[in-house]
């Protein structure tokens, strides 16, 4: 009995070691742990070309518009040929007072009082008697009174002053021309006209 008791317990610690041995050799079948990947590093972005300014368009200065009967220098156009500008004497200034008048004999002359502008002008005079063109504006205003002869004499006074102001003195001989067409000289009135076309030639009429 005892003989069959120990048979019985080899076999059994023999299959108790089997299986621990087999537990022991059974391979670890976890997965590794994960290695942390490093984040990528940021690739430099060129910078953005910068736009070229847009063109700016060319502003031209607008022209002065041309006035018929304006005794002043005139630009010629780009279709004619640029014609010798006659020297022009700078206009000494006047006194205040010689300012005011003249300004008024405009005003006077616009309201259609012929007179009245005489008179401001004759004022004038009397503080300032060697103005060129104080003596032309009475010749104007006695021109358009119809006064011929006045008219005609007071612009050959203005001529004696005008010295190298050749505008002027077209312009007086032009008031000349005009004087002796009103008294019936035709004649004097080409050749005071021939003479005023002389000082200016590029002005027409």
């Amino acid at each position: 009995m005892r003989s069959l008791d120990r048979s019985c317990r080899y076999p059994a610690a023999l299959a108790l070691l089997v299986l621990l041995s087999g537990c022991a050799a059974v391979p670890d079948m976890r997965p590794p742990p994960r290695t942390p990947v490093p984040a990528p590093a940021p690739v430099p972005q060129a910078p953005a070309p910068i736009p070229a300014p847009a063109p700016q368009p060319e502003v031209r200065a607008p022209q002065a518009p041309v006035i018929a009967g304006d005794t002043r220098t005139q630009r010629p156009s780009a279709a004619e040929p640029a014609r010798p500008v006659p020297p022009v004497t700078a206009r000494p200034q006047q006194p205040p007072a010689v300012v005011a008048l003249a300004g008024d004999a405009d005003r006077h002359m616009a309201a259609g009082q012929p007179e009245r502008a005489a008179a401001a002008l004759e004022r004038a005079l009397r503080i300032a008697p060697d103005d060129a063109r104080l003596w032309h504006q009475l010749a104007m205003v006695r021109l358009h009174q119809g006064q011929a002869d006045e008219a005609e004499s007071l612009a050959a006074k203005s001529n004696g002053l005008a010295r190298s102001d050749r505008a002027l003195q077209s312009d007086n001989w032009r008031i000349i021309a005009q004087a002796r067409r009103l008294r019936g000289d035709e004649r004097g009135a080409m050749e005071a006209l021939e003479r005023a076309r002389a000082l200016q030639p590029g002005r027409t009429g």
